[in-house]
C-alpha cells in the first residue's frame, strides 16, 4: 500500500443521482469531508439537506450544462437500468443507459470538468467465476451475462475513449453488491434488503437456485468512502474494483438476517438461471494500492446496522 500523502481534492463537486440509495450516502460523506458540493437529481431536495440542489432529468442537457459549468469533478450515480429489467428492450437499454450517460459525460468534458467518476458494476461486467480462492481482477476477461452488464462495460470503454481525446480523467468504479441503511427491497435489486423485508413482513423470499451462489457484499458507507478516496487521489486508475474480497452465499445471508432479526424467513427455492454466476468476488488490491482505500465495515456489523435501520423505518405491508 502506498504511503499516506496529501491529495489535491477537487474544490467543486457535482453528484448526479444524489438522492438515490448510494447517492445519499455519498452526499453525506462528501458533506462530512467539508467539500463544496452540489446535487443533480430527478427528485426534489430533502428538507434535511442544506446544499445546492438541482432537480431535473439527465436528458435535459441545457440544464445539465448550466449546473456542470463550474464544477471540477462529477460523480455519476444516476441509473435508469437494472440487471433484471435491462433485457426487456435492448435498444431502449442502449438509449436510456448508454447514450444518456455518455451525453452527460461529453457535456462535462466540453465544459472543463477535470474528473468524471462513473459507478459501474463489479457484479455484472465480468460474467464468470474467478479461480478458486481468488477474486476477479480488473484485467480479467469481461463477458457480461445480461444487458445491464454489457451497458456498464460499454460505458466504461466509451469513457476511456473520451478521456483520451479530452482533458478529463475518467474513473469507472466496479462496485460489487452494495447494501445498507436506506436500501429498499424494490425494483428487483438488493438481496439483503429483500431478506430483511421478508423477515419483517413474514412474506416469502424467492431464491433462484440452491442458495449457494456467492456474492461480494459491501456496506454502502464503504462505497461512499471509496468514491471520496477516488476524488482525493492524485492518480486514480481508469477502472478499479470496489468490494470486500470476501464471498458470502445467499443461504448464509438468510441465516445471518434471521439471527439479526430474531425470526425465520419463509424461503422458496426455484430452478437456477443461466445468468446467475456461481461465485462473484472482487480482488481489491488495485483500490488498496492506488486509492489508499479498504472496506471497514464487516458484514456482521453492517447487517446489524441495516436491520436496526429497518426496524426503525419499516412500515408493515
Amino acid at each position: 500500500m502506498t504511503s499516506q500523502t496529501p491529495h489535491a481534492t477537487p474544490h467543486r463537486i457535482l453528484v448526479i443521482g444524489g438522492a438515490g440509495f448510494i447517492g445519499g450516502h455519498v452526499v453525506k460523506s462528501l458533506i462530512d469531508a467539508g467539500l463544496n458540493l452540489a446535487v443533480y437529481d430527478l427528485h426534489a431536495q430533502p428538507s434535511s439537506i442544506d446544499i445546492e440542489w438541482h432537480s431535473g432529468s439527465i436528458t435535459d442537457l441545457s440544464l445539465m450544462a448550466s449546473v456542470v459549468a463550474d464544477r471540477d469533478a462529477v460523480v455519476f450515480l444516476a441509473n435508469a437500468s437494472l440487471p433484471g429489467s435491462s433485457i426487456a428492450s435492448l435498444s431502449m437499454e442502449i438509449q436510456s443507459h448508454v447514450r444518456d450517460t455518455l451525453r452527460v459525460a461529453e457535456v462535462c468534458a466540453e465544459l472543463g470538468v477535470k474528473h468524471f467518476v462513473f459507478a459501474s458494476s463489479g457484479g455484472t461486467v465480468y460474467g464468470h467465476c474467478p479461480a478458486p480462492g481468488t477474486g476477479l481482477v480488473e484485467t480479467a476477461l469481461t463477458q457480461p451475462q445480461n444487458a445491464y452488464g454489457v451497458s456498464k462495460l460499454a460505458i466504461e470503454h466509451y469513457l476511456r475513449l473520451l478521456s483520451g481525446k479530452a482533458d478529463m480523467r475518467t474513473t469507472s468504479l466496479r462496485i460489487s453488491n452494495p447494501y445498507g441503511e436506506g436500501q429498499r427491497a424494490v425494483r428487483g435489486q438488493g438481496f439483503i434488503a429483500a431478506a430483511i423485508q421478508r423477515a419483517m413482513d413474514g412474506s416469502e423470499l424467492e431464491i433462484w437456485g440452491d442458495g449457494l451462489v456467492e456474492r461480494d457484499f459491501i456496506h454502502v458507507s464503504d462505497v461512499a468512502a471509496a468514491i471520496l478516496a477516488t476524488l482525493r487521489s492524485d492518480d486514480p486508475p481508469d477502472v478499479v474494483n470496489i468490494g470486500t474480497g470476501q464471498a458470502t452465499s445467499l443461504k448464509s445471508i438468510v441465516e445471518m438476517v434471521e439471527a439479526a432479526c430474531g425470526t425465520s424467513i419463509d424461503t422458496r427455492y426455484y430452478p437456477g438461471r443461466r445468468i446467475d454466476i456461481e461465485r462473484n468476488v472482487l480482488d481489491i488490491a488495485r483500490a488498496q494500492n492506488t486509492l489508499e482505500w479498504s472496506p471497514r465495515i464487516a458484514l456482521e456489523d453492517g447487517l446489524t446496522q441495516t436491520v436496526a435501520w429497518w426496524q426503525e423505518h419499516h412500515k408493515p405491508a
